[in-house]
């Protein structure tokens, strides 16, 4: 036969009252717990005798007595109210989320039955009293967000067991970025530099990523304005000089500024500040996000890229010496941009190669920068804005070599065409490049032809060009009519035909090109004849057919037009003066058929011109 304590008696009466007469089983607790205050076993009866009965305040006052009175008791006595304060804490997680009921819901309001002070001693001791990191990290927060003024004697260490955390665990991760930066946000504290570092690292990784996984702008537009606001939060901790809110709409130039002035003002070891290497990161990444985002649009529901290459200059074409040097300060960079690419573009390429001189400035910088970037899943971005940067740069060996890792694609193949143009190296592997191009193009036409292929500035120009059919063929035949003018502008005996293979190329870029046509036209009527086979073939330009028919029907002396093929064995010549109507019929023939065609896609024709007259087109542009 078992033997009771009285205590024990007093509680097993109390459990058998409560099957056959609840207002006898809470006499029986009132009385065991007038004899036996300080005995667990009564006062947590009684606790569930009161929750039986969903008496929130009761039981709230019961609750509240048992962790004030037992909280340095046995781990037997709290693994039994832990249980409860498990249940409890966890109703209290729910109620952020919406939906709790039953039990749950009796929790939730025994809780608010509790004082604040039981209720902060209940949240800190289960946190203690948690079984796992993760736990008490949970513990913690459900702590904070119920009492914000014990924020700056909680954070330091729940921030740095986050920290420590989430290398091995992404729930970590989450509840720093998601949950506790938040409460810091809206109430600074005091922390370790060393530790801001370290989530500064976390949240730009973690915002990255978001970025990368983001299509909608207004969902990376949120990703900025989160890693601008966190940065400066946790900048003004550490008295970093304020920086610039997040402003999608302001251009780059200003953010650099800001950049400049901090450095300026920066402690003499500028390596040493890291305020330097987390702005001047997060605007390079900025704006390397803005730039990559910005060179790929969609023309007639196709993806197009657009790439970097030297432009033109109006003017002598110079030979540029193979260099890895900057730019002097004479040669200025000017980059052209080109519809649908946004007009910002340039700032974005131009800030983020500021960026990375200024976290290569040094070794200290550079190492630090580096291994941040690391860290961040932009490797492709970086791969991307190297070759563009060393394009920007005219770091000519750079471009060679990164070049010639890349596989053999139509981006490659302009790019090595651009290297020719840049270096004024334009030769017969350049005019085969031409051809490979050629034969290769885009199916995606594109919208327009472009309008800032040269440039008449002083300096080196640059161009954003879209891999389209129209673009692609434009720059190539632009390198030729470059090559061709100066042939023309040096040699006043240059051959018919290479005034009329131009005349065929200056077509694509009509009517920018009239004023060199009309260079050509000069030069014709004044060796008074032009034999050029290939008129009928390839000139449908209306102005330009207007023009030889004008020569056709002079008012001085006759000009010799030789417009098609001789038939042998007399050779047929088409003449201002012919004798015969026949001759006459035959120019008409030729200038009505010609006029019909002007409708013709013209980059089409010019690249057909390119690729099969190739062997006429190499001798009259190299033959000397």
């Amino acid at each position: 036969m078992d033997v009771f304590t009285g205590e024990q008696y007093l509680i097993s009466r109390a459990k058998s009252g409560l099957l056959k007469d609840p207002y006898e089983a809470k006499a029986w607790i009132i009385t065991a717990k007038t004899l036996y205050p300080n005995d667990f076993g009564i006062q947590f009866e009684a606790y569930k005798l009161e929750k039986s009965e969903n008496n929130y305040e009761e039981a709230a006052k019961c609750f509240s007595y048992i962790v004030i009175t037992f909280q340095n008791q046995s781990v037997d006595l709290w693994n039994e109210l832990s249980v409860e304060i498990s249940n409890l804490t966890a109703a209290l997680r729910r109620v952020p989320e919406g939906g709790i009921s039953g039990e749950q819901d009796f929790y939730f309001k025994m809780f608010q039955h509790i004082s604040s002070e039981v209720q902060h001693k209940i949240l800190l001791l289960t946190a203690n009293h948690s079984e796992s990191n993760l736990d008490h990290c949970r513990m913690i927060l459900l702590l904070l967000k119920r009492f914000p003024q014990a924020i700056s004697t909680h954070i330091p260490r729940l921030l740095e067991t986050l920290v420590q955390g989430v290398p091995t665990n992404p729930q970590y991760r989450t509840m720093l970025i998601n949950e506790t930066l938040p409460l810091i946000l809206t109430r600074p504290v005091e922390l370790s530099s060393d530790l801001v570092h370290r989530i500064l690292n976390i949240c730009l990784e973690h915002y990255i990523q978001q970025l990368l996984k983001e299509d909608d702008e207004k969902d990376k537009t949120e990703c900025w304005r989160k890693i601008f606001e966190i940065v400066e939060t946790l900048g003004g901790v550490l008295k970093w000089e304020q920086f610039l809110p997040y402003n999608r709409t302001w251009s780059k130039e200003v953010y650099w500024q800001k950049l400049i002035k901090i450095v300026s003002s920066a402690p003499p070891k500028p390596s040493e500040n890291k305020q330097i290497l987390f702005w001047g990161s997060i605007l390079f990444i900025f704006s390397l996000q803005e730039y990559i985002d910005n060179i790929s649009h969609k023309i007639h529901d196709t993806e197009v890229n657009y790439i970097l290459v030297e432009g033109f200059r109006e003017g002598p074409v110079t030979k540029r010496r193979l260099s890895d040097g900057m730019p002097g300060p004479v040669e200025a960079v000017k980059i052209a941009v080109n519809p649908p690419c946004n007009v910002e573009t340039p700032n974005c390429l131009i800030t983020a190669a500021h960026c990375w001189q200024l976290l290569h400035s040094n070794e200290i910088l550079q190492m630090d920068f580096g291994q941040l970037l690391m860290n961040l899943p932009i490797t492709e971005w970086v791969n991307r804005f190297l070759l563009d940067l060393a394009v920007y740069l005219g770091r000519n060996d750079d471009i060679h070599a990164n070049l010639q890792t890349q596989k053999d694609t139509l981006d490659k193949q302009v790019r090595l065409l651009s290297l020719s143009v840049s270096q004024g190296n334009i030769n017969v592997t350049a005019f085969n490049q031409i051809v490979n191009i050629l034969t290769e193009l885009p199916t995606n036409s594109g919208t327009e032809y472009l309008k800032n292929l040269c440039s008449i500035s002083p300096g080196r120009h640059l161009v954003l060009l879209p891999l389209t059919r129209k673009a692609v063929t434009q720059y190539c035949t632009k390198v030729l009519v470059t090559v061709l003018k100066q042939k023309v502008l040096l040699d006043s005996n240059c051959s018919s035909a290479i005034l009329g293979n131009l005349l065929v190329l200056l077509q694509l870029d009509w009517p920018l090109e009239t004023q060199f046509a009309e260079t050509i036209f000069d030069i014709i009527r004044s060796r008074r004849a032009f034999t050029y086979p290939l008129f009928s073939s390839y000139i449908i330009n209306v102005d330009m057919i207007e023009e030889f028919t004008y020569m056709w029907n002079p008012q001085g002396e006759e000009i010799r037009l030789e417009l098609t093929v001789p038939q042998a064995p007399k050779p047929h010549r088409i003449g201002t003066r012919g004798q015969d109507k026949g001759v006459k019929e035959d120019f008409k023939h030729i200038i009505r058929q010609q006029i019909a065609r002007s409708g013709e896609e013209i980059d089409v024709l010019v690249a057909q011109f390119i690729v099969q007259e190739r062997m006429q087109l190499i001798q009259s542009i190299f033959d000397k």
